[in-house]
């Protein structure tokens, strides 16, 4: 899993979406964060503009995951977005 993913999710939970960067851990989840659903819609929003990965279907799972899992989910987006 790409640190970089993990750096540009962490930055847009902290700087756009004004998550508590002192509650930001590896084992944090996103609804641990006091996200709420604009929020997370948000969030989904920022990730497919930052990496182009389309999230929208996993909206309503995304706060049960950690910023590594988020990270993986992004990843695994991607590598089903490029073309054969």
């Amino acid at each position: 899993m790409s640190e970089d993913l993990r750096a540009v999710l962490t930055r847009i939970l902290v700087e756009d979406l004004e998550a508590d960067n002192s509650t930001l851990t590896e084992a944090s989840t996103i609804a641990s964060m006091d996200l709420d659903s604009l929020a997370i819609a948000e969030l989904v929003i920022r990730i497919k503009e930052e990496t182009g990965a389309d999230l929208g279907s996993e909206e309503a799972s995304i706060g049960d995951l950690t910023v590594p899992d988020l990270a993986g989910m992004v990843a695994a987006a991607l590598g089903s977005e490029q073309p054969a």
